[in-house]
């Protein structure tokens, strides 16, 4: 299936990750983000403490398959994540659901 083929990097997310850009103008962190690649054209990935409980919504539009969507490791809220793990469901109308996970160290 189409949805086999969806993976995040990096996984896990280090805290200091050297796929991080270094911003040369700003002191501090780089942008923080973990990326779910591979996505089909059209799909809503959900992401989940391991409890269950709802941390962001991503609605993706892409142009074709293979195409990726950005979280920047904040809640919904505005706030960020805890380390920890964490499970995704990509839901693709048309197409079907996949359910992975993922993980933040320190």
């Amino acid at each position: 299936s189409v949805l086999d083929n969806i993976y995040t990097v990096p996984d896990p997310y280090i805290a200091v990750n050297s796929l991080e850009s270094r911003n040369l103008f700003l002191s501090g962190r780089a942008e923080r983000r973990i990326d779910f690649r591979n996505l089909p054209t059209e799909c809503t990935i959900k992401i989940f403490t391991v409890s269950g409980r709802l941390v962001k919504t991503i609605h993706h539009q892409g142009s074709s398959f293979d195409s990726m969507a950005s979280w920047n490791l904040q809640s919904e809220d505005g706030l960020q994540v805890a380390y920890g793990v964490y499970l995704y469901h990509v839901d693709a109308p048309g197409i079907g659901e996949k359910i992975g996970r993922l993980s933040i160290i320190k």
